[in-house]
């Protein structure tokens, strides 16, 4: 019959002139549909994939260590200072209620009530800081790397012991002369000789028993 259209076959659109424009408009839209769910998947894959934040001083030390082994320096940096501020080996505890032994004034306090927390002991702070001055020498601070140095000397027992250690700590090899330096000013710093000098090393023994006891002995 004239004029009567055939009856389209499946996927007949491919192919056909009349209808390549419904083919590609057919494309676009499912290109833009795959655009759109990607970029849907995109925030929740990535959400996934970023690491929790550390819960305590050691999780954040060993995730700044292997920052620092992969070159991340400043974010190595972040990591260390962040563990002094999280959980540590330092153990407190304190009262959250009045709760306690009744009639003695002199009693021990009723374990009830007490809230115990977690902190960053000195000597693991001063180890984060130890490191945050490994990290400043690998970029090449020296300034900040020194600045650091002097901070955390002035917090140990042997200063010139620990600069000799590091001395030796290759991490440190880009500032060797400055810690050579340092260590130099605090052996002329330590060496108190007197008037007359000691030349022969005397000890004296009420000066070792005034320092033993936290009093300060001068020649």
């Amino acid at each position: 019959m004239a004029g009567r259209l055939a009856p389209r076959r499946a996927g007949r659109l491919v192919g056909e002139r009349a209808d390549g424009a419904q083919v590609l408009r057919l494309h676009e839209r499912r290109r833009a549909q795959c655009r759109i769910a990607m970029q849907e998947e995109e925030p929740a894959e990535a959400a996934e994939a970023a690491p929790a934040p550390p819960a305590d001083y050691d999780e954040a030390e060993a995730r700044g260590i292997e920052l620092y082994q992969a070159g991340e320096y400043e974010r190595a940096i972040r990591l260390f200072e962040l563990a002094t501020t999280l959980p540590g080996a330092g153990v407190d505890y304190r009262r959250t209620s009045n709760q306690g032994m009744i009639g003695s004034a002199t009693a021990p306090p009723n374990p009830r009530g007490m809230e115990r927390t977690r902190f960053a002991t000195p000597e693991q702070k001063l180890i984060a800081q130890y490191n945050i001055a490994c990290c400043c020498a690998a970029m090449g601070d020296v300034g900040r790397t020194m600045d650091i140095l002097r901070k955390y000397l002035e917090q140990v027992e042997q200063p010139v012991t620990q600069l000799d250690d590091i001395l030796k700590d290759a991490d440190f090899a880009p500032v060797r002369e400055q810690v050579r330096e340092l260590r130099n000013e605090y052996v002329k710093k330590t060496s108190s000789p007197g008037l007359f000098g000691n030349p022969f090393g005397i000890k004296n023994p009420i000066r070792e028993v005034a320092e033993s006891i936290g009093v300060e002995w001068k020649d």
